[in-house]
């Protein structure tokens, strides 16, 4: 197995360069080779899969700017600097705009956030967006929204939508991955669930909103199967088949209904086929039932919609009329001979009126709808995703997939962790026609796009649109109150990436937020511990000291819950995927640290995540790092500066690791180093000098390793 481009050419090795065009079924697809294969296909040992076209290909295609400028796009005008770039008026920490400047909408749809309990950063974020859609971009063409972490980034995205839904707009919303997509589109079902008037009483048509993207990709739960595209599509077929959908369901119950009320009073009394109706009634309830969840409601219409519920209802209705069934003792002659017995079920003469009653409305409405419902035909895959895609008014996909909705007309583009794309990448949804506005939410200060390549890095390919129009001067709505992190461990991040300009939340700096998971004073909300060890060197790279010491503390954690009866969820961060194995490898099956719910993972995997406890890196209740001070603290970079502060907060602890025995009470084997003790020069020089490489990564709210 060749493990780098000499290795290809080394020993005589015959090779091939493959890009595969098109797959057909399991095992057979279509290329474009570097050389002529037909007579040489058996004599390859392997294939090697080595790197997925599709993203890149589509990148190269956005950035054909003359094709795409002569879609007449103003939005993409302002990006490329053909137009100037409008600034906004808001202000930096995101005060809403005055009631004197607001125009009608603003002001009704102000009052409605209220009822979301958002804090004004957030409001003003929202009514600025709706309000420059509604200008048609007049003031501006793209808004940036500035979230660091904790500062419910999410819940503002998904009102946002609310409010874009409410006002018939239609809104793509993209992210770089599946995971942040399903977690953007999951958030916004909970808040539709929470909030039913927002969804004009229609909570349970899903219809409006489309999710797709690879299933075997994204974690599509319960909640978000329903608006799958994929579920959608084999969930629709059925209902607009033309042998079987809604209109052959009308069909057949009309029919039989018109049969039934030609019957005389003795047939309805002790023959009907109840064996017929049941199951005509069975199937198209379902099958309307379907539709009303999966259709948008303009797609039916108002009124279709209300006898489509009426139908339903007068079915079932119905059905439980069919179950009122008594003995009747005088029987005509006629019909006892036939039956050869005496007294039989039938209906009484009140229930048979009724029954007539009912079939005639229940034909009525029928009859309406045959006439009225305007809705697809057919079993082609292919023209049911077309009028899903069409009458949808929120999609959600990644950024890249964004390219399968060419054709597609959007009136608003919003891109999630907009930070952590390259700007070539978010081109790809900018061209979609129609866009009016686009709304980039992120935050340069956490991670940025992944650049292997030093000389494309230099070149700035890795850096984002949101933070290049943030350079040129465009300003960024911040939302300045954070609702995550303990004090203790906001305090660092606030004032060096911040500018002191986040505030924390009532609920974090409420008693009980803060958590004591262990005793000793090293196991508080914050803490850096410095650990004595050096990194083995190699493709990757790991520290075993470290990783001894994060496993100890999991296992005291593991016994505190045991005896304190509690669950706590704990995560690991570490910066190298061999740290990550080291520790992995050390515990197991995660299974084994019950009650504590644990996740190990780097840096870029834990993106988003929100635990009790985190080991190394950043985010709830407690924050414990784990490094060797002397490395960090030479590194010249912003891990210098952390240690020196966790020094001054008297957060700074030496682990010594002395006994090789887990002890009952491990905050026995860390030592307190502070100021007095001769500022932080003193406190590491008892420490050896570590390896060159940093050993821990993380974002102390949005700290980033450089």
């Amino acid at each position: 197995m060749p493990l780098r481009p000499s290795d290809l050419a080394s020993n005589g090795t015959s090779y091939c360069l493959a890009h595969v065009l098109q797959v057909y079924g399991s095992c057979t697809f279509l290329i474009r080779s570097s050389k002529r294969i037909d007579d040489y296909v058996n004599s390859y040992a392997f294939v090697v899969s080595s790197l997925t076209l599709i993203p890149y290909e589509r990148v190269w295609r956005s950035l054909r700017y003359e094709a795409a400028v002569k879609r007449e796009s103003a939005l993409l005008k302002v990006i490329a600097g053909e137009d100037c770039i409008c600034m906004q008026s808001t202000s930096l920490t995101g005060a809403p705009p005055r009631p004197e400047m607001a125009g009608g909408t603003d002001v009704l749809l102000a009052g409605r956030l209220s009822a979301f309990g958002l804090n004004d950063s957030q409001t003003g974020a929202i009514l600025s967006c709706v309000s420059a859609v509604q200008c048609g971009g007049g003031s501006s063409k793209v808004s940036l929204i500035w979230g660091p972490p904790g500062t419910g980034k999410t819940k503002t995205i998904t009102v946002l939508l609310l409010a874009a839904m409410k006002l018939k707009y239609r809104v793509l919303t993209c992210a770089p991955t599946n995971t942040a997509v399903c977690q953007v589109a999951s958030r916004l079902l909970a808040l539709r669930k929470q909030h039913p008037d927002a969804c004009a009483g229609r909570r349970r048509c899903l219809g409006d909103l489309s999710l797709f993207g690879n299933s075997d990709r994204m974690p599509i739960d319960n909640d978000l199967d329903e608006i799958f595209l994929d579920t959608r599509l084999s969930r629709l077929r059925k209902c607009f088949s033309p042998g079987t959908g809604w209109k052959q369901c009308l069909r057949s119950l009309e029919m039989f209904l018109s049969r039934k009320q030609k019957d005389g009073t003795q047939l309805l009394r002790y023959n009907f086929p109840t064996h017929t109706f049941h199951p005509i009634s069975k199937e198209l309830s379902g099958c309307f039932e379907t539709i009303m969840s999966q259709v948008p409601m303009h797609c039916i219409l108002e009124s279709n919609y209300s006898n489509i519920a009426l139908l339903i209802k007068m079915l079932d209705d119905f059905s439980k009329l069919l179950g009122q069934k008594s003995v009747q003792e005088e029987v005509p002659t006629w019909w006892r001979q036939k039956q050869k017995r005496g007294g039989l079920m039938g209906y009484s003469e009140e229930v048979i009126r009724s029954m007539r009653e009912k079939m005639s409305a229940i034909l009525d409405v029928t009859r309406t709808l045959m006439r009225d419902l305007k809705l697809p035909l057919t079993r082609k895959f292919y023209k049911i995703k077309e009028f899903c895609m069409e009458s949808a008014s929120l999609i959600f996909c990644t950024v890249s997939g964004s390219a399968k909705l060419e054709g597609e007309a959007m009136d608003m583009l919003l891109i999630d962790e907009a930070a952590q794309l390259k700007e070539c990448e978010s081109l790809i949804p900018l061209q979609l026609s129609g866009l009016k506005h686009a709304v980039l939410i992120g935050d340069e200060c956490q991670l940025s796009a992944m650049v292997k390549s030093k000389v494309s890095d230099n070149a700035l390919l890795g850096r984002s649109l949101f933070e290049r129009l943030g350079l040129l001067g465009h300003k960024k709505h911040l939302l300045n109150m954070q609702y995550r992190m303990h004090p203790s461990i906001s305090i660092f991040p606030n004032p060096s990436f911040y500018d002191g300009q986040i505030l924390d939340g009532p609920n974090v700096t409420h008693t009980k937020h803060e958590r004591s998971y262990l005793p000793g004073a090293m196991y508080g909300p914050y803490s850096f511990i410095n650990i004595d060890g050096r990194e083995d060197r190699g493709r990757s790279k790991r520290n075993m000291a470290e990783v001894a010491a994060i496993l100890e503390i999991l296992r005291s954690l593991k016994q505190a819950c045991i005896s304190a009866g509690q669950v706590v969820s704990v995560g690991v961060i570490c910066p190298y995927a061999a740290q990550v194995e080291a520790i992995q490898g050390r515990i197991g099956d995660v299974r084994v640290m019950r009650p504590l719910v644990l996740r190990v993972n780097s840096v870029d995997g834990f993106q988003g995540s929100e635990e009790g406890v985190i080991i190394l890196s950043t985010v709830r209740h407690c924050l414990w790092i784990l490094g060797n001070a002397t490395t960090l603290s030479g590194s010249g970079s912003i891990w210098g500066e952390l240690v020196q502060d966790a020094v001054e907060r008297r957060c700074f602890f030496d682990w010594d690791d002395g006994g090789a025995s887990a002890s009952r009470d491990i905050s026995h084997r860390a030592r307190l180093i502070g100021p007095e003790r001769g500022g932080a020069a003193s406190a590491f020089d008892t420490q050896p000098v570590g390896c060159e490489a940093d050993t821990i990564c993380g974002a102390l709210g949005s700290l980033r390793l450089t």
